[in-house]
C-alpha cells in the first residue's frame, strides 16, 4: 500500500498503515493525548497526481513503546472519501 504523509500540529509523520477509518504513523505526536482531537492533513501522490484532505482526527493509541500514534477520521465528507479511495486504487479524481 502506498504510504501516506500526514501532517499535524507542523510537523510530518510517515504512515505504517492507513485506510479509510484512519491511520498509523510513525512517531509521537508531542502535547497530545488519547481521545483527543486535532486538524490533520494527509497527502500522497497516486499516478503522479498529488492528493490530499484536511480533517479532524481523533487519537486512539499511542504505544510509546514502539513510537507509533494511532488516529480515526472523524466526519469525511463524501470528497474526503472519494480522495482516500483513489489513494488507495489508484484510479485518478477529474475535476
Amino acid at each position: 500500500m502506498l504510504r501516506l504523509n500526514l501532517e499535524a500540529d507542523g510537523i510530518e509523520y510517515n504512515s505504517c498503515d492507513w485506510g479509510l477509518g484512519g491511520i498509523r504513523v510513525e512517531g509521537l505526536i508531542p502535547d497530545r493525548k488519547l481521545d483527543e482531537s486535532l486538524p490533520i492533513k494527509g497527502s500522497g501522490v497516486r499516478k503522479e497526481q498529488y492528493l490530499f484532505i484536511e480533517v479532524m482526527a481523533t487519537i486512539v493509541r499511542i504505544n510509546e513503546a514502539e513510537a507509533e500514534t494511532a488516529l480515526r477520521f472523524d466526519d469525511l465528507t463524501a470528497e474526503d472519501l472519494d480522495t482516500l479511495e483513489a489513494l488507495i486504487t489508484g484510479r485518478r479524481i477529474t475535476a
